[in-house]
């Protein structure tokens, strides 16, 4: 249907949001993953009434057990689970915008993994029974704790335990409700381990992460360089480099075998300690080796049986970034000097730099439980995943990027697709945003509007039929749709540098840019730019004979061209590694400022003032084009864009 048709009646209630906003700009701007242990789940100073859920996206219960005829065990586990405990949770994390999950666990490390054949055997039950407590639950989908050995489960290649596991993990994903999130925890090694349990490239088609587990190293650590122990010695459970198993290797092998937007980097909320020889390095154990909860190690140096004068922290010479930190203090009850391994706020940091620096999914915690309230972990969190960037949602159910104008200072109108691919309208009267309007019309692509006079608007859109179809505000109302023809490849963009002038830009079939321009009497015919455009275009006027034009390049990089009121210059290049559309504004004269999603999803700024500033990072996780505007004698940026939660969400930002 072209916009000009009779559309149907799509109530603007239809851009109602009840959809908890995952991921919202304003939140962590990569996936903060946590488990949260059923034991203790409730526990006012450790469990989920101690977190922080402003900066945690995900929160996965751990968990329901699986018995060898694929149903859960009747376990403590099971009892949380369907406890008054698990609701409000749940309650709890989706008021911050936050998913739950339940973990699914088979663990199976004996001769033959006989456990884990026999519940793999069992698929369609396992799955049955998972989708069942989802849905009863409210959760948003599953997190699989399946850890074991690549075992042979009957004859032939196709039974050994990697295949059942990847076929039930397909299944899994089949059978969850639509949207449901499928998380897989995974070995550090799982991405080179080609004939381990975990199956990675095949596992990438049904999961939408791996929950990597950076950590129990030092048990395949200790006989290679750099310790080389005979026998099993103490060392860093999760070294940042140094060791043959890193944080920094690791990341790098599964980016080789998945998307990095798959991959969670888990780390540990928790060391290990153990009584020893002497109080240097990477000692043998004497005795059993117990963990120590993150609470419980950095409160050590606190206990009555420490020897007065004997605490000593160290950080880990073996590791290049001396990453890992290792205590030592005499234990007057045990009588013998105790060793501990274990990741501070500052080796957590040097991993979560990981993170960023790879572009991976996010970060994941073995366990919440285990950190508390600790404000020295969230507010690593916070330094580390967030923005100073302020973002609100404008709710709604969008399925576009948003077009914005403004006809004077108290005056912005932003424009977007909806349900049903309508064109909706909101706006701001200098006080308050007003409801949605439903302004008709089917759009295939993202709208766009410009205003060249006090109570005008006009908006351009992408037809059904692929052509380019207008339709304007003057006052009195909206005019009927008219076509413009073309044979459009983008969503149009449009500016004005006069009363009663229209620079309309689209891509062509062949990806150049196309022009067509409204004088005030007549529409031109088309006019080829050249460029070979990967996205929608952008256009501005900042003055009187001036449009300045951008868009994605083959590179991904940043093109601008640009009208000086006498020839249209050459395509420059700007730079960058864009995943969207640019946007752009001007607030003055001579003052440009360009919006992009980056590679790593957040949003980003280049702006002009007679030269070109470097790019600025301004955070949040988006997926689709952004769209601003300066309104009318204001030289800040209204910026608006698409949440990962389907909403409208809005910041206001200095302009260049």
């Amino acid at each position: 249907m072209a916009p000009g048709s009779a559309a149907a009646a799509y109530p603007a209630a239809a851009l109602t949001s009840t959809s908890p906003p995952w991921l919202a700009p304003g939140g962590p701007n990569r996936e903060v993953f946590g488990f949260a242990l059923a034991s203790s789940l409730s526990d006012p100073t450790v469990g989920y009434p101690s977190w922080n859920f402003s900066l945690l996206t995900t929160v996965a219960f751990f968990g329901l057990h699986v018995q060898d005829n694929g149903t859960f065990a009747p376990d403590q586990g099971a009892t949380v689970w369907n406890s008054s405990q698990l609701t409000t949770l749940v309650s709890t994390a989706h008021s911050h915008g936050a998913k739950v999950v339940l973990t699914v666990i088979e663990h199976d490390f004996s001769a033959g993994t006989t456990h884990m054949c026999a519940a793999l055997s069992h698929p369609s039950t396992t799955v049955t029974q998972t989708v069942n407590e989802v849905r009863a639950k409210g959760a948003d989908g599953v997190n699989l704790d399946y850890e074991g050995l690549n075992g042979s489960c009957g004859t032939g290649d196709s039974s050994y335990a990697r295949h059942a596991f990847t076929n039930f993990v397909a299944g899994m994903r089949a059978a969850l409700p639509q949207g449901s999130y499928l998380s897989v925890d995974t070995y550090a090694s799982s991405a080179i381990d080609s004939v381990g349990f975990f199956d990675i490239k095949s596992l990438s088609a049904s999961a939408d992460s791996f929950f990597v587990m950076n950590y129990d190293l030092e048990y395949s650590n200790y006989a290679r360089a750099p310790t080389r122990c005979s026998t099993f010695c103490l060392g860093p459970t999760s070294p940042l480099g140094g060791y043959y198993y890193n944080a920094a290797s690791t990341a790098q092998q599964y980016l080789n075998v998945t998307l990095a937007s798959k991959v969670i980097l888990g780390v540990p909320y928790y060391g290990r300690k153990g009584c020893v020889g002497a109080a240097t390095p990477n000692q043998y154990p004497i005795g059993a080796v117990t963990a120590d909860t993150y609470l419980d190690a950095s409160q050590e140096n606190t206990s009555p049986d420490v020897m007065a004068g004997s605490y000593v922290t160290h950080r880990d010479a073996n590791d290049p970034a001396g990453d890992e930190r290792w205590d030592t203090w005499y234990n007057t009850s045990l009588k013998c000097w105790r060793e501990l391994y274990w990741d501070d706020a500052v080796s957590l940091g040097h991993k979560y730099d990981v993170v960023n620096a790879d572009n991976l999914r996010g970060v994941g915690m073995w366990n919440l439980n285990y950190g508390g309230g600790a404000p020295e972990l969230w507010n690593l969190i916070a330094a580390k995943f967030t923005t100073s960037t302020q973002w609100s949602s404008l709710g709604g159910t969008v399925t576009s990027g948003a077009a914005a104008t403004s006809w004077a200072s108290n005056r912005v109108d932003v424009l977007v697709r909806g349900t049903g691919n309508g064109v909706y309208q909101k706006t701001w009267n200098g006080t308050v945003w007003g409801s949605w309007s439903l302004l008709g019309g089917t759009a295939m692509s993202k709208p766009a509007a410009v205003s060249w006079a006090v109570n005008r608007i006009d908006l351009f859109v992408r037809g059904t039929d692929n052509q380019l179809y207008h339709r304007w505000y003057y006052g009195g109302g909206w005019s009927r749709w008219e076509s413009l023809g073309g044979t459009l490849t983008s969503a149009p963009a449009v500016a004005s540098w006069g009363s009663g002038r229209l620079d309309v830009f689209v891509r062509g079939t062949d990806n150049q840019l196309y022009r067509r321009s409204w004088d005030g009497t007549k529409w031109t015919a088309w006019e080829g730019l050249g460029g070979t455009l990967t996205s929608d275009p952008a256009a501005v006027s900042w003055g009187a004979n001036r449009i300045d034009v951008f868009a994605r390049g083959t590179d991904n990089g940043l093109w601008h061209r640009w009208w000086d009121g006498t020839k249209w210059n050459g395509w420059e290049s700007l730079g960058g590694t864009l995943v969207s559309a640019p946007s752009v504004a001007s607030g003055a004269s001579q003052h440009l400022d360009v919006f992009a999603v980056g590679s790593d999803h957040a949003m980003y700024q280049r702006g002009y003032n007679g030269a070109w500033i470097a790019w600025q990072r301004l955070g949040g996780y988006f997926n689709t084009d952004p769209g601003g505007v300066c309104p009318l004698t204001s030289t800040s940026v209204n910026l608006f864009a698409r949440g990962t939660d389907g909403a409208l969400w809005q910041t206001t930002v200095p302009g260049t």
